[in-house]
Formats: C-alpha cells, sequence, structure tokens
C-alpha cells in the first residue's frame, strides 16, 4: 500500500521488482546483507511517485548483449536511494529518463558498469550527494538531452570513460567533487550544455581535466586541476565558458587551450607549470584573460598563433622560461598593465 515500509530479510533475491505504490524498501543488516540481482531485466524499475530505497545491493548482471536500461531503472516519479551498493553490466548502473523521473541519491556507491555509472536523459534529473562513482566504461555520470545531473561531495574516479558527461543542452552543477584517474576528460561539456564547477579537484586524467566543446558554457570556479595527461582546461568549438579563481599547474602539455573560434573568460587563476605553455590560443579564438599569474613554464607563459586574437590585462606573466608571451605573425593581441621579464612582441 502507499506509504508503507518493507523491511527485506538479508539474502539474494534472483528477480526483477516493479515498484509501482509510493513505499519505502529497507534492508536489514546493511547494503551487503540483501541483495537484488537480476539477469535480463532492470533489478528495480521504479514507477511510483515517491519511492525510498535504503540499505541494499542491487546487482544486473547480462548474459545477452545489454539494452538500454539500468540495474535500477527510473522512468516516473521521485525516487530516494540511500546507502546503496549498485553494480551492473548492462547499460547502466542507475538510469533516470523522463521529464517525470527525478532521482535523489545519497552515500551510494556506483561501480563497475560497462556503460555508464548514472546516466540521465530525456529531460530526466538526478543529484547525488556523499557517492563514489567509479571504474564504469562510458562515463561515471552523464547527462544527455536537456537533463539536469548535480553532484556534491562525490567522488568519481577510474573510469574508462569520462569522469562527468553533460551534452544535448543538459546542465550539470558540482559541488566539491573529486574526479581523478579516468582515461578521458574529467568533465565534458559538449553540444551547447552549461556546467557550473566549484571547489572540485580534477586530476591524474589520461585526457583533460575539463573539456568544453560545440557551443559549450558554463563557470569554473575555486578549482584545482592539475596532473592530467592533455590540456588541464579546453576549450573549443566557438564555446566560451568562464574559468575564475582556479589553479592549473602540473599538466603534461598546456594549462588552457583555446580553439576553433571560442572566446570565454580566464581570470584570477594561478597556471603554472606545466610541460607546454601556460594558456594557448589558436584558431581565431579571441579569449578575454585578466588578473591571472602565469609562471614557470619551459613554452611561453601565453602562445597565440595560427589567427587568435584575445585581450591580456593585469596579468603577471614573470618566470617563464622563453618569455612572457609569443605572438605569431597573423595572429593579434591587446595588452594592458601586463607585467613580464621581457618587453611585449609586436604583433
Amino acid at each position: 500500500m502507499n506509504g508503507d515500509t518493507i523491511l527485506v530479510e538479508p539474502g539474494i533475491y534472483r528477480e526483477s521488482v516493479v515498484i509501482d505504490k509510493d513505499v519505502c524498501l529497507v534492508g536489514c543488516g546493511g547494503p551487503t546483507a540483501v541483495t537484488i540481482e537480476s539477469i535480463d531485466l532492470p533489478c528495480l524499475s521504479l514507477q511510483a511517485h515517491d519511492v525510498r530505497i535504503e540499505g541494499i545491493t542491487v546487482r544486473n548482471s547480462l548474459a545477452v548483449q545489454p539494452s538500454q536500461y539500468g540495474a535500477v531503472d527510473v522512468s516516473c516519479g521521485q525516487v530516494e536511494l540511500v546507502d546503496c551498493d549498485l553494480s551492473s553490466i548492462s547499460y547502466a548502473c542507475l538510469a533516470v529518463s523522463g521529464p517525470e523521473a527525478a532521482a535523489h541519491v545519497r552515500n551510494c556507491r556506483i561501480h563497475d558498469c560497462d556503460g555508464y555509472g548514472v546516466l540521465v536523459s530525456t529531460v530526466g534529473s538526478c543529484r547525488l550527494e556523499q557517492c563514489t562513482i567509479q571504474r564504469n566504461g562510458l562515463a561515471e555520470a552523464a547527462a544527455f538531452q536537456n537533463s539536469d545531473l548535480s553532484l556534491q561531495d562525490c567522488t568519481l574516479c577510474e573510469g574508462k570513460g569520462y569522469g562527468v558527461l553533460i551534452q544535448d543542452c543538459s546542465q550539470g552543477r558540482l559541488l566539491r567533487c573529486d574526479i581523478h584517474a579516468n582515461a578521458q576528460a574529467g568533465v565534458a561539456v559538449f553540444q551547447e550544455s552549461i556546467a557550473d564547477v566549484s571547489d572540485c579537484k580534477l586530476h591524474h586524467g589520461w585526457g583533460s581535466g575539463l573539456t568544453f566543446y560545440q557551443q559549450a558554457r558554463g563557470l569554473v570556479q575555486d578549482c584545482e586541476v592539475y596532473a592530467n595527461l592533455s590540456s588541464a582546461v579546453e576549450i573549443k568549438h566557438h564555446s566560451s565558458p568562464i574559468i575564475r579563481s582556479c589553479k592549473i599547474y602540473k599538466g603534461k602539455w598546456s594549462g588552457i587551450l583555446v580553439s576553433d573560434v571560442s572566446q570565454g573568460i580566464i581570470e584570477d587563476c594561478e597556471i603554472f607549470d606545466n610541460v607546454m605553455a601556460g594558456i594557448e590560443v589558436m584558431w581565431e579564438s579571441n579569449p578575454i584573460i585578466r588578473r591571472c599569474s602565469i609562471h614557470h613554464h619551459a613554452y611561453p607563459g601565453i602562445a597565440v598563433f595560427q589567427g587568435g586574437r584575445g585581450i591580456i590585462a593585469d596579468c603577471d606573466l614573470r618566470q617563464n622560461a622563453p618569455g612572457a608571451l609569443s605572438v605569431e605573425a597573423g595572429s593579434q593581441v591587446y595588452q594592458e598593465r601586463t607585467l613580464s621579464t621581457v618587453d611585449p612582441p609586436s604583433s
């Protein structure tokens, strides 16, 4: 009945459970004591207005080609998942899909899926707090098709794909997350999507720390982006985010790359000790760079080439080995009140 609390005794339940009433399902003995396992369907299909799942392990094991559903599948209603363990070799551990589908996930472990750890699609919404999402194949967490994804105090790591993927005009919000050791970008914002990333650490990834691509926008502030194998921040293909008050350092390529007719604002950042230039601007891009300290690079603090442009104001470009600023013929920048150890180059 609606409003009931159902206590589940310890054990392994090999079945697919459909919940279409407003109930609370609570595992006795904690998430390691109660397991719901399914082979060819979602373990939990949640279709009620108000459902709470607490203290349960959900495990999906498929012997055939997986269909596009999650081990926990939310197609409508408000769902709360607390203290659960989700794993799957299907399409996703948690799938939230549809304009009437919303999930609030707290203190859960979501891991070891061939596809997505969390997938929000088709105008769905999902908020995750204090979760560990790891070792998933395509992305630890993703939002597609005008969906909304929020992560707070989460760890997303060790994936074979992206840490967080926001695309198809979706929105993402990340606060105090630790995103590391993923094979692709820690946070990727694609296709007119918007992301607000605050007070996060993005590090030791095999790709970039953050990528904005194809008219993507957003605000990145008070973050540390370091020790990634590609450029720490990539702004590409007509994108225009704001990068504010961030520390960007010890990357294996440039600190920030702005390319492909992109813009954006980079302000109040400290960018240092990256292998290439602190900031690279190319291919008709035109960012505003102001009040930044860019130092200790083996290449110029800022390198502008292949038709790049930009405004540089109130920056400290001292202590870069080959000089403060390099502007290739055919490129152009406007400088004001910039500190450097050499005279500014002519464009």
